[in-house]
């Protein structure tokens, strides 16, 4: 009798998830460490001259995720689903702190830069919306668990959300003079390289782009594309403004 292989197991993808996934973690933790490198990880983390104590817990929260996501994928690559299943519960938690600490951030930021940079409630969109993304993301991932293929796509676009804060603060990348909104387009846009990266491994890998890869990107840009309609708008502004507000 003839044996008939599957065309998913005909395909090379797979079995090579266990090694691209982790691959783009490692990147993306390169990513941050570089852009943050010199004012946070080099300056020694808890050492680094950071505006107050806000800053240095959301620092160290959002370091923690990354060197979570390390070791999950490591975990998920090697083969022990048990552990990166209950170290799963830690992300979770994780998360969940990311996301008032993000915004909590962003409001110390604007009350802090307001003196000196009066375009600063315009340019506070670009964290909110990233927080924004990564929460919506994360959650349906974890929703997802027990679906890897998509559970794993979501959360790599999760953090791809995180890092355009880091992006843009690598002088090495060309800025061309971009001002105001159009430097926050062509940051966003570095980040979507992450994404073109995931969606060519779907194509390679499965013949197709995964529909996690098209939902997940589509959210991101969708996402960056409304903030730069909305952050010169009376709403954003008086929105901003009420953040400016809050005593940290």
């Amino acid at each position: 009798m003839a044996t008939v292989t599957s065309p998913a197991r005909s395909l090379p993808g797979t079995r090579y998830d266990h090694r691209f996934f982790p691959a783009m973690v490692v990147l993306l933790t390169a990513s941050v460490a570089t852009g943050f490198a010199r004012t946070y990880f080099l300056a020694g983390v808890f050492q680094a001259r950071l505006p107050g104590i806000l800053i240095h817990i959301h620092g160290a929260v959002f370091t923690a995720w990354f060197v979570l996501l390390l070791v999950q994928s490591a975990l998920a690559a090697s083969g022990r689903i048990g552990l990166h299943r209950t170290l799963g519960i830690t992300g979770i938690v994780i998360a969940s702190a990311m996301v008032p600490l993000g915004v909590l951030a962003t409001a110390e930021y604007i009350r802090r830069m307001a003196p000196t940079f009066p375009r600063v409630r315009i340019a506070a969109i670009m964290p909110l919306a990233e927080i924004l993304s990564f929460a919506v993301l994360a959650a349906v991932a974890f929703l997802l668990r027990l679906r890897p293929d998509w559970h794993k796509r979501l959360i790599l676009l999760a953090t791809i959300a995180l890092i355009g804060a880091a992006l843009g603060r690598m002088d090495f990348l060309p800025y061309f003079d971009f001002r105001r909104n159009a430097a926050l387009r062509l940051v966003w846009a570095y980040t979507y390289v992450f994404c073109l990266v995931l969606a060519a491994y779907d194509v390679w890998a499965l013949r197709r782009i995964h529909r996690a890869t098209l939902s997940g990107s589509g959210f991101l840009i969708a996402v960056h594309q409304v903030a730069l309609l909305v952050n010169n708008t009376a709403p954003w502004l008086a929105f901003a403004g009420w953040l400016q507000s809050w005593n940290l």
